[in-house]
């Protein structure tokens, strides 16, 4: 279990046990650049200075802090502010709600060109249920058997043989009867 004490490192309180781990290695880090760093050639310290801010190697606010002092350092130095380049934060700052505010100012500037779209598709898809129900109809209404109509279309030839013959099948016994002829 983790106690209040685990959290601080070198004056700074971080909110979980990995975040003050990682501290504990920025400092290990800061002391090994400085065994290494000859603060006498200002161009060896602009170069050390550099591959830290390449190689992310100091990640916590203690990293920070000791980036800041060597830039202060490599100013006082001489070398040209534009050489030394800013120290890069991979965080916001700001609280939410205002962060909140900026997301829903984004989606209110996209909001007519999506509206543009969803006009299209709304107009598209009507498009296609009109003609998908004009097909019914048409199948429906067609003479020739398909998937929707064959059962009706096929009692309906079998009803029209079944007419067919008790018709001719009149025919024949009233030829029969007008020839005398009974069967």
């Amino acid at each position: 279990m983790e106690t209040k004490d685990d959290l601080v490192v070198d004056g700074y309180r971080f909110a979980t046990l990995a975040d003050a781990e990682t501290a504990r290695m920025d400092l290990k880090r800061i002391k090994n650049l400085e065994n290494n760093m000859d603060y006498r050639k200002s161009q060896n310290a602009l170069l050390l200075y550099h591959r830290a801010l390449e190689t992310r190697v100091l990640q916590t606010p203690i990293g920070f802090a000791y980036l800041l002092t060597v830039q202060e350092h490599l100013k006082r130095c001489g070398v040209p502010e534009e050489k030394i380049k800013p120290i890069p934060l991979n965080m916001t700052f700001t609280n939410k709600t205002e962060a909140n505010r900026s997301i829903r100012r984004s989606i209110a500037a996209r909001q007519p060109e999506y509206k543009g779209r969803f006009i299209t598709s709304v107009c598209l898809n009507v498009l296609m249920i009109l003609v998908i129900a004009s097909m019914f109809v048409i199948s429906l209404r067609s003479d020739s058997p398909n998937i929707i109509n064959y059962r009706r279309t096929v009692v309906n030839e079998y009803s029209e043989w079944e007419q067919e013959l008790t018709r001719r099948e009149q025919a024949v016994r009233e030829a029969e009867q007008k020839a005398g002829i009974t069967p």
